[in-house]
């Protein structure tokens, strides 16, 4: 459709004038859904140029919309921050390709006075009408508005309405709204300047080039939407009340992109990229026939990348041990660094690239850089050394084995078990729908057997079965790389080294909390407080205790090589600090209880005895906590 002619029939319909009383009209598809509490729902799928956008309403412009009775209350604020920061920017982006859900829009009746709403609707005529030959259905209120289609192409359709008498107001999308009103605007007044002869700095075509066409050329997708009663009612339905209802229908019935989706589907996002690229690599290897996997590889059922939900709560895939949220949250917080950020660009090798300078400056990927992106953290060295990680890791490692073995017994088995596994894999696995329940028996058996694999592998390698283990392993590894300088191909030697020495590690016990309390008890306040309680558990919090343990811990079982140590001993020392530092946090909590008594009317007295205390008990923690560390380099274990 293109203006306000271009549907079937309307130019061979000259007697289609419309009626004085109806000075405003859209072209458009018609549609209808059933009835519900005595009302049914009938509506006009639409197109308007930016020119238009000036007979919608927003709600906030309805006189008197700010005195509504709170239950007629519905999206009636605009944030004006989101639309000047977030969706004006968005649609004046020529790298950017615009698309956008159709804006909902109603037809409402006002007062004579023009002052305010209806307060009940007028009812819908339904009649048939004859005009040029051809037959039309029209549904109308009369003197405000009506829907007319053809009787014998009832997608045809047209919106008439007074605009003396009525308002076509938005009730959903008024953000949208409000940003293809204000481009508008600014594309009138550059129009205005150039035929003034005064240059715009986009002014061509009358207005304003948004995104490779011109704006006042787009075509705006909207939904006119009414109802008329539909069966016995006993009372006529009130206008704001109906209105309010299909507004929040519109809000809640529509799914929500849940958090994993968004990481999957981001593609301006730096880290969300690297993500995807770690997962492309358990992926790519999955989907080869089986006797072309790398048997070693991370599969995919390692990851919780499906984002399944049900009654709006997460669902992980049973199989996994990390949610792609939380892989996208290790490349952010201690892989590459914040997204846009110099470390980041140092990172991924395009520091100073004149190719990466807009997106930087922008803090957003463009189509064109996304792909670049989405090329270098495939191919850069961080991306295989964290997969190198999590492969040989030895919990990790074991697990990955016993799924592989799964996988041999099950894909190799009957057509039932083979769907059963991929399904669980990809979530999908092409069965016939006669097989789905017999699928879903075979499905559950499996279940059983992957969390047999699980305990065996996975859950006695504590803390490393949560997430405060893999964030503490995760930080070390990308802290000790940062410090000594990997670059290109020193992540992967890296890689080894340091997954040596954290296997040395893991074997002698030196992340199980409960062998720190019965032994050498280097791990309270670290991760967990004196009752066993995990703490230090966040994401910013890896940094400053169970980071800076493993990465001293590996460094001792693993001597650091000459070409990385150049400054080693001020490496060691900034992470013995912080270690010492949390310690400190972790004993005043332990020791304010314990001396409460003695100072009962608390105050500075209680803190000084408090900070006393617990700086003798982290200062008496770290020292043994050396001593053991020397016994390690010396080969004491």
């Amino acid at each position: 459709m293109r203006g306000d002619r271009g549907f079937p029939g309307a130019e061979t319909h000259p007697a289609l004038a419309v009626r004085p009383h109806y000075n405003e009209r859209l072209p458009g598809v018609y549609g209808e859904f059933g009835s519900g509490s005595g009302l049914q729902a009938f509506y006009v799928l639409t197109a308007v140029s930016p020119a238009q956008l000036r007979k919608i309403s927003l709600v906030k412009d309805i006189p008197g919309s700010e005195r509504w009775p709170v239950r007629e209350l519905f999206q009636r604020e605009v944030d004006d921050e989101r639309v000047t920061r977030g969706l004006v920017p968005y649609l004046g982006d020529r790298e950017r390709i615009k698309f956008f859900n159709s804006l909902i829009l109603t037809v409402l009746p006002m007062e004579q006075s023009g002052g305010s709403v209806l307060a009940e609707m007028p009812r819908v005529v339904e009649r048939v009408e004859e005009e040029g030959g051809q037959r039309w259905v029209s549904l109308e209120r009369e003197g405000y508005f009506r829907v007319r289609l053809m009787e014998s192409r009832p997608e045809y359709a047209e919106l008439e309405w007074n605009n003396e008498s009525s308002r076509l107001v938005a009730i959903d999308g008024q953000h949208r709204l409000s940003a293809l009103k204000r481009l508008q605007a600014q594309a009138g007044r550059k129009a205005a300047g150039l035929r003034e002869g005064r240059q715009g700095t986009e002014a061509s075509n009358g207005g304003a080039a948004v995104g490779g066409r011109s704006f006042p050329d787009w075509r705006i997708p909207c939904v006119v939407v009414s109802f008329r009663v539909a069966g016995v009612r006993r009372e006529p339905p009130k206008i704001l009340e109906v209105v309010r209802n299909i507004f929040v229908d519109i809000n809640t019935k529509a799914q929500v992109v849940g958090e994993a989706r968004k990481v999957l589907l981001n593609d301006e996002s730096v880290n969300a990229v690297a993500a995807q690229a770690l997962l492309e690599r358990a992926h790519s290897t999955d989907v080869k026939p089986r006797g072309e996997r790398r048997r070693g590889a991370v599969p995919l059922l390692l990851f919780d990348w499906r984002g399944l939900e049900k009654g709006g709560e997460a669902q992980p895939t049973p199989a996994a041990v990390k949610s792609i949220v939380e892989i996208r949250d290790w490349f952010e917080h201690y892989v590459l660094g914040e997204d846009f950020s110099e470390y980041q660009a140092h990172h991924l090798g395009i520091l100073g690239d004149p190719r990466f300078e807009d997106a930087w400056r922008r803090h957003r990927l463009d189509y064109r850089t996304s792909r670049l992106v989405r090329e270098k953290v495939s191919d850069a060295a961080a991306v295989p050394a964290l997969q190198y990680l999590l492969e040989n890791f030895e919990p990790y490692r074991r697990y990955i084995e016993g799924l592989r073995l799964l996988e041999d017994q099950y894909t190799a088995g009957s057509d039932l078990q083979g769907h059963a596994f991929d399904r669980l894999r990809f979530g999908s696995s092409g069965e016939e729908t006669t097989n789905k329940f017999q699928v879903d028996d075979v499905e559950q058996s499996l279940l059983v057997e992957i969390e047999r694999v699980r305990k065996e592998c996975l859950v006695p390698a504590v803390p490393i079965d949560q997430d405060i283990g893999m964030r503490g392993v995760v930080w070390a590894f990308s802290e000790l790389a940062y410090e000594f300088g990997c670059d290109g191909d020193d992540w992967m030697e890296y890689a080894e080294w340091f997954t040596s020495g954290l296997n040395l590690a893991y074997e002698a016990g030196w992340f199980d909390p409960a062998y720190g309390q019965s032994g050498h008890d280097h791990l309270r306040h670290v991760i967990v407080d004196p009752g066993g309680t995990v703490v230090n558990y966040r994401l910013n919090q890896a940094k400053k205790a169970f980071g800076p343990y493993v990465a001293l811990v590996v460094c001792s079982f693993e001597e650091v090589p000459e070409h990385w140590s150049a400054d080693w001993q001020s490496v060691r020392v900034s992470l013995l600090t912080a270690l010492e530092k949390t310690l400190i946090s972790g004993y005043r909590k332990q020791e304010k209880p314990r001396l409460l008594p003695t100072y009962p009317d608390m105050g500075k007295p209680l803190t000084a005895a408090v900070k006393a205390a617990a700086e003798k008990l982290a200062g008496r923690h770290t020292r043994r906590f050396e001593q053991a560390l020397r016994r390690i380099a010396e080969g004491g274990g």
